[in-house]
């Protein structure tokens, strides 16, 4: 588990500090304003789908049903999921001739506060970045079949050539043609085949091939589409509640981008950690309740809940003190300002609150979805969204004439988060998978202990050394950021350990079990 792990958060670290690289060439150029909020909104477009039919829904449902598959040999499981496959392209292709037909009323709706000449900019980037939607789809139908069998490299390394690409227009074409936005969507598809053949290859190598025969609807794939249904239906109201958050935030100049470069140095922990956990926990959990391993699923489990803790704590603590700071030594360049800076940062510390609930619900979703129970986590996703959305409406009304939606749309998110949170975790305990002790809570307590002492060192330092983090040059005030960020490490650490809080030998020991 430990090396499954490593490779899975190493190369997702990869993608994601390549993504961070994309961001400040992209904000170098766009800025925040109308240009930077019509191309956010169309890149997320296509991603909307991903969640819905991709790494959400899909994966909750056909990891372990293959995994079923498995167990009868793998000439079966390549047989299962080729239907699969088959099936979700025909699906993706209906999708993507609907969109292309009501891009202009699906971009009103989602950006309901914005004028008649950026919503038609949106529109004509959407048209070129949807095509993106059916790459990725697939992307993580192959990598499910991958992840089954234990092969993480392909998978995790493929998404970084999403930001290799974009690098690569910026980099190369951008100067040339003065037209940023257009050579983003361009570069989308590029990255989309890309990213596709990377996890064909080892599928194929591995004796995965596809029966071009028209699927018909067996028993097989009518309960994949039972068990996919809740997920759907969860990850619909999902996007229904950040369609919420975009319409509110719409109303604010620039407000779009400001919550997209937030959430992206919001994500990094998530990426790091959250998904690893959910890629690697769910085929292993699955596994042992398969085999009737309840006590080896409990450890799994309860194990990646105390890692994830460990891990993503010191990170909200970290984020929320440096959330200013990063924005501005990461992104502070060209048309991204001082002041954009400013409101990225508060949203980003608003964003931080939710962080560990975010990974943590990664970390339990596998304890349902490996008993091939989707609807449990669908309720819980119903009831966070409603409590997103009714704070979102709240932002909207309090914030709206004070330039703050991005703040009420962060904090919204992060407490939405929590309750989610909150509710899968009372639901695996309840199915006795997840039981808490008070030796679990001791240790939850030196670890934030160990958080809040490094937390005062950071911003003892960040207040001396605040013209050096807003210095005019980039390589000097990243320089400073990153001695500080390393001296706040040193600092967690020995303060963990002081506290005993949890040692490297006990973080091996749960990797490995």
């Amino acid at each position: 588990m430990l090396k499954s792990l490593m490779t899975v958060s190493g190369l997702t670290l990869l993608s994601r500090v390549l993504g961070l690289i994309r961001d400040v060439f992209i904000n170098h150029f766009l800025g925040v304003g109308m240009v930077s909020d019509a191309w956010n909104a169309a890149f997320q477009f296509p991603n909307l789908f991903r969640r819905i039919f991709g790494e959400g829904a899909f994966n909750a449902a056909f990891v372990p049903t293959y995994a079923g598959k498995l167990e009868d040999g793998k000439d079966q499981a390549f047989s299962y999921a080729s239907r699969v496959i088959l099936l979700l392209s025909l699906i993706l292709a209906v999708v993507f001739l609907l969109s292309m037909i009501f891009t202009y009323p699906i971009m009103k709706v989602m950006n309901w506060g914005w004028s008649e000449e950026k919503l038609m900019l949106t529109t004509s980037l959407a048209r070129v970045s949807m095509g993106y939607l059916f790459f990725v789809c697939l992307l993580s139908a192959f990598s499910a079949v991958l992840n089954s069998h234990k092969k993480f490299f392909a998978p995790a390394f493929s998404y970084a050539f999403l930001n290799i690409a974009f690098l690569g227009g910026l980099v190369g074409v951008v100067p040339f043609t003065g037209a940023p936005e257009r050579v983003l969507v361009w570069s989308l598809l590029v990255a989309g085949l890309i990213q596709l053949l990377v996890v064909l290859i080892p599928a194929y190598k591995l004796g995965f091939k596809i029966n071009w025969k028209l699927p018909k609807l067996d028993n097989d794939l009518k309960k994949l589409g039972i068990l996919m249904l809740p997920g759907l239906l969860s990850a619909g109201v999902q996007q229904l509640n950040l369609t919420v958050g975009t319409w509110v935030v719409s109303f604010q100049e620039g407000g779009r981008s400001i919550i997209y470069n937030a959430d992206r140095i919001n994500q990094l922990p998530l990426g790091m950690i959250g998904i690893a956990f959910g890629v690697v926990l769910l085929p292993e959990i699955t596994k042992k309740i398969k085999n009737n391993q309840m006590l080896e699923a409990k450890d799994a489990l309860q194990t990646g809940v105390s890692q994830a803790l460990f891990l993503t704590l010191p990170a909200m603590v970290g984020i929320i003190v440096l959330a200013e700071p990063m924005m501005y030594v990461l992104f502070k360049s060209g048309k991204f300002d001082a002041a954009a800076a400013q409101n990225s940062g508060d949203a980003l510390m608003m964003f931080a609150l939710g962080c560990p609930a975010y990974v943590l619900a990664r970390v339990l979703q596998p304890g349902y979805f490996a008993r091939e129970d989707t609807k449990t986590p669908m309720k819980y996703t119903f009831i966070s969204a409603g409590v997103n959305v009714v704070l979102c409406l709240i932002a909207y009304f309090l914030l709206k004439d004070k330039g703050k939606l991005h703040i009420g749309c962060a904090i919204a998110t992060s407490i939405a988060g929590w309750v989610n949170c909150i509710l899968l975790a009372r639901g695996l305990g309840k199915l006795n998978l997840l039981r808490l002790k008070s030796r679990f809570w001791l240790k939850v307590s030196k670890i934030l202990l160990a958080c809040l002492g490094m937390g005062a060192c950071l911003w003892v330092c960040t207040h001396y050394l605040d013209l050096a983090i807003h210095s005019d040059s980039r390589i000097y005030r990243s320089l400073v950021l990153f001695v500080i960020i390393s001296f706040g490490t040193v600092i967690f650490f020995t303060c963990n350990y002081f506290l005993k809080a949890m040692t490297i030998t006990e973080l091996k020991k749960g990797f490995k079990r």
